[in-house]
């Protein structure tokens, strides 16, 4: 499994990458950050949506995953308590985050 996280993760945050830079290329100057249209309150949500997602995709990287990866139990012993409540994090963030990327596509199909 830490293989496989390990790839995603690069495939993941090399498309978060590339979402932000043509997003805010592909965005027209006076919109980026507005509030004075219909238009540019639904662009600033959905760019505090991805920003939100960001974040969670940080605290999974830095904080959670390695808390996964240092829990680990050796081969035939029973898991930690800590290491159940670390996979539940895990869960959670993801869940929000799926919520978030579901957001951000219907704004995208309101735009």
């Amino acid at each position: 499994m830490g293989a496989i996280a390990r790839r995603f993760t690069i495939v993941a945050w090399s498309c978060i990458v590339v979402l932000l830079v043509t997003g805010i290329l592909k965005t027209q100057s006076g919109f980026l950050l507005s509030t004075g249209s219909g238009y540019g309150q639904l662009l600033l949500a959905k760019h505090l949506m991805f920003a939100g997602m960001i974040v969670i995709g940080l605290v999974i990287t830095f904080a959670v995953a390695p808390r996964l990866k240092a829990l680990a139990p050796a081969p035939g012993s029973p898991p930690p308590a800590a290491l159940v409540s670390a996979g539940q994090r895990l869960e959670l963030l993801s869940a929000v985050n799926t919520m978030l990327g579901l957001a951000v596509l219907l704004v995208v199909a309101v735009l």
